[in-house]
């Protein structure tokens, strides 16, 4: 019996993730993920033509986890200010807490910069839809072009903080965040901050 395309893709990638943990991005080497995964090595370069593409997909598949992850945080706030709040800290809880980020960027950053800045596309497309839908909803009296700047103001946010997690309180981060995007430098009506 054959397993299907997608879960022997999702066996690669998991045998990926286990083989980075345990070596980093840099040493881990084809043959390791095959033998990780229990396939050929054959099999993995169906999948993937090289390492840059294995870790490119490996990427993106926690970039839409952590997209999942933020729009069941934002669903119960039907407001704007509660939902992005939801959004950042549901992110910066979420990168803080990931296995392999933080130790990928302290001990080779270089490995994973470049899936977060110049080859970022699909992720930040991501982002930018999963904060389009959320700006759409709850600030429907906004301009399109309003609802654009602050969806891409938040995806590149997101990204930012991929590479550089806040020292701060991620609560404190999320709600200065929040009102600073509905807000500006303003004071909102009864807030005494």
């Amino acid at each position: 019996m054959s397993v299907p395309e997608d879960l022997t893709r999702a066996r690669i990638l998991d045998a990926a993730f286990a083989c980075a943990e345990r070596h980093g991005l840099a040493r881990t080497t084809i043959t390791d993920v095959s033998k990780q995964a229990r396939l050929s090595r054959q099999t993995v370069y169906r999948y993937f033509q090289n390492k840059h593409d294995l870790w490119f997909a490996l990427v993106l598949r926690e970039e839409e986890r952590i997209i999942a992850t933020v729009r069941e945080a934002i669903e119960p706030h039907p407001d704007l200010r509660p939902a992005l709040e939801a959004a950042f800290l549901t992110t910066l809880r979420w990168l803080r807490s990931h296995p392999l980020l933080d130790q990928v960027m302290a001990s080779e950053p270089a490995e994973l910069l470049p899936f977060l800045t110049v080859e970022a596309s699909p992720m930040f497309g991501l982002a930018m839809r999963l904060m389009d839908d959320v700006f759409a909803a709850r600030a429907q009296t906004a301009s399109p072009i309003l609802i654009h700047r602050a969806s891409e103001t938040c995806a590149r946010l997101f990204i930012s903080y991929a590479i550089t997690v806040p020292a701060d309180d991620a609560e404190e981060v999320a709600e200065t965040l929040a009102e600073l995007l509905c807000f500006g430098l303003t004071k909102p009506p009864g807030r005494d901050r």
